[in-house]
């Protein structure tokens, strides 16, 4: 027996598994996933609920529109960030001018700002009242009320005014904002003037004019006598007739209208002074070249003027009396407190030629009165209020305050500096130009609009600017504490 026969006798062979058998290798059998019967329960329909009160009010929340974002038909026009010049008020800067419906609302530092508003920012800009313009030619059409009817609202001249700061003009008696696009609100009615030619080289036009007067006068005196009769129950009469007075006149003294003068030479100033002494009445004179030689005279008389600074008219060596022309004519008027206003040489609006001698550049000619020593801000009243004060619309226009009508421009820089540009002027509380939209001079230094990361920045530091206020004062008052309560324990008594 060999060995290979010995060893299967004691270790016999294992049986071979056929393929199928359970004990040949495999992979592992995926087990089957016996799906129980799991017993159905009843599905609930899904139904919208209605949210709680809560929830509403974070959902309200969520979809209300930004606070801050402008209503194109909102009636509030607010102009926002710039140094604001009064005029009767002072300096107000960074300050806020609300306006509704063509008036001003509010104005300071601290405004609210209605829901919508529209805004125009000049933060770092100068913001003026409308310039006046006290005579003009060719901005707008027509005579007195007729100005309503002839008004182009899409004139290039409205435009160009426009663009030199004028929101309010005088043309034949008829005084106009330039309302571009809009009829609405254009006429604000007329001057009032009436028209008197009293010069010295003509002296028989003169006393007939004081002849009339002395009329007028008379019946004044006499109708005057006749009311107060009647008053005190005596026989008064029949009461007296105006029978063959002028009626202008009649208004004259009456307080009723503006006597209108055209004087330069100190002659025809001092016989206008005269008249006024005698006939006390309101009055403007235009021209006053010699008006330096008796601004006292003028001042003590009432009279107001419409100057022109660079209207030169030499001195006359053979007088024995100061004449001719005087760069300080408007500071000598203002020192003595007359009421004036400013106009160039040329009454219109020029595209061509030197700058500043038309309406166009009209600061320009007030700032030749300033190199004369006139304050600035005499200056800028000379253009607004004192204007207004001329045409008898200073209830209205020339100040930036509460109740005048809404006639404002935003400035790039100071008025009276020559590189300095209007980029909005508004009127009747509306946007009538913007430099930007304008193709005049929007290529010329154009405006810069901010990022809005710029504009974040500036909110940030604004609301920074307000916590730290509000800290500093929460900080005194409890130094204030602190030092009530030491005084308490210092005090005999105390703790």
């Amino acid at each position: 027996m060999n060995l290979l026969s010995l060893l299967l006798l004691v270790f016999p062979a294992a049986p071979v598994a056929p393929l199928d058998s359970p004990f040949l290798w495999q992979e592992p059998p995926v087990e089957e996933v016996v799906e129980e019967e799991v017993a159905e329960e009843p599905v609930e329909e899904v139904t919208e609920q209605e949210p709680a009160e809560d929830e509403v009010e974070e959902v309200v929340e969520e979809e209300e529109e930004d606070p801050n974002a402008e209503d194109p038909n909102s009636p509030y026009l607010a102009i926002i960030g710039g140094d604001i010049h009064t005029v009767s008020d002072g300096l107000i800067r960074k300050g806020t001018i609300l306006c509704k419906e063509g008036r001003i609302l509010k104005v300071g530092r601290r405004v609210k700002l209605p829901k919508g508003a529209r805004r125009v920012d000049a933060t770092g800009m100068q913001v003026y009242p409308g310039l006046i313009a006290v005579r003009t030619n060719g901005i707008v059409s027509g005579r007195g009320t007729n100005i309503a009817d002839d008004f182009d609202p899409f004139g290039l001249n409205v435009d160009l005014g426009l663009a030199g700061g004028l929101t309010t003009v005088e043309s034949g008696n008829g005084i106009a904002k330039l309302t571009r696009g809009t009829l609405d609100g254009t006429l604000l009615g007329t001057t009032g003037w009436i028209n008197l030619n009293y010069s010295s080289t003509s002296p028989g036009s003169r006393r007939q004019v004081r002849a009339e007067f002395s009329k007028v006068r008379d019946f004044l005196r006499e109708r005057r006598a006749w009311e107060t009769a009647k008053a005190m129950g005596e026989e008064e009469g029949e009461e007296p007739e105006a029978k063959g007075l002028k009626s202008g006149y009649l208004e004259l003294l009456e307080g009723k209208a503006i006597a209108r003068f055209n004087a330069n030479g100190l002659k025809d100033l001092l016989s206008i002074c005269d008249l006024l002494d005698e006939y006390p009445m309101q009055s403007v004179i235009f021209g006053g070249q010699e008006a330096w030689a008796c601004a006292g005279r003028l001042g003590r008389v009432g009279a107001r003027l419409v100057i022109t600074p660079r209207a030169k008219s030499w001195a006359d060596d053979s007088l024995n009396r100061p004449s001719g022309w005087s760069i300080e004519n408007a500071k000598i008027l203002w020192e003595h407190g007359v009421t004036f206003s400013i106009l160039p040489q040329q009454t219109f609006i020029s595209t061509g030629g030197l700058a500043g001698r038309d309406l166009l550049n009209l600061p320009m000619e007030a700032a030749f009165a300033i190199r004369g020593g006139l304050p600035q801000q005499a200056a800028l009243q000379a253009l607004t209020l004192d204007a207004a004060k001329i045409l008898g619309m200073d209830d209205r226009l020339g100040t930036i305050e509460v109740g005048k009508d809404a006639d404002i421009i935003i400035c790039d820089g100071d008025l009276f500096h020559y590189r300095t540009f209007v980029e909005w002027s508004v009127v009747n509380g509306r946007v009538a130009y913007d430099k930007a939209k304008a193709p005049y001079f929007a290529h010329i230094r154009p405006r810069e609009v901010p990022s809005m990361d710029e504009l974040v920045e500036e909110i940030q530091r604004a609301a920074d600017a307000l916590e730290e206020e509000a800290g500093n004062a929460e900080g005194d008052v409890e130094t204030v504490e602190e030092e009530v309560s030491t005084a308490e324990i210092d005090a005999p008594g105390g703790f």
